[in-house]
């Protein structure tokens, strides 16, 4: 399996695992008032979506396009960092990402997603990108070594 595939499952699968998270928090628990699809929503169309299947269509962008292709930044960047502690990297790629994502949104005043988020909330967001981080690293380390023993 080539590099950019490789990165692409990993960025879906751990796309799915933050997602079950968000929206378990989202649904069940209420802390979040923010889903991740929410995100992809407004940075396509500058709103939330309005009905099921417009949240199931960017659901399914923001895991498979916009995940997956965070994914295959990943495995190129690990070229030049190396894949020792690649969980740890998945995080710090992942804790970034977020840094950088909330810092622009805020910059360009992006509605619904800048401004402040009740604490709750912010942090269970954190949490679902350190989910991220860790299972992007982990899928990415388990690809790897079944493609080097080929």
């Amino acid at each position: 399996m080539e590099r950019v595939m490789r990165g692409a499952i990993s960025g879906a699968v751990a796309g799915v695992a933050q997602n079950v998270w968000n929206l378990g928090d989202y649904y069940l628990v209420h802390n979040t008032t923010i889903r991740f699809l929410d995100w992809a929503a407004v940075l396509l169309s500058w709103s939330k979506p309005e009905n099921w299947y417009q949240s199931v269509f960017y659901q399914v962008f923001q895991v498979f396009v916009w995940n997956a292709l965070l994914g295959v930044f990943f495995a190129y960047l690990i070229l030049l960092i190396s894949s020792r502690s690649i969980i740890l990297k998945g995080v710090a790629y992942a804790l970034v990402l977020w840094f950088n994502f909330k810092v622009a949104v805020n910059f360009v005043r992006a509605p619904v997603l800048s401004g402040s988020q009740p604490f709750p909330g912010a942090m269970s967001n954190l949490v679902a990108v350190v989910i991220w981080g860790i299972v992007l690293g982990f899928v990415f380390g388990k690809l790897e070594r079944r493609t080097s023993e080929r």
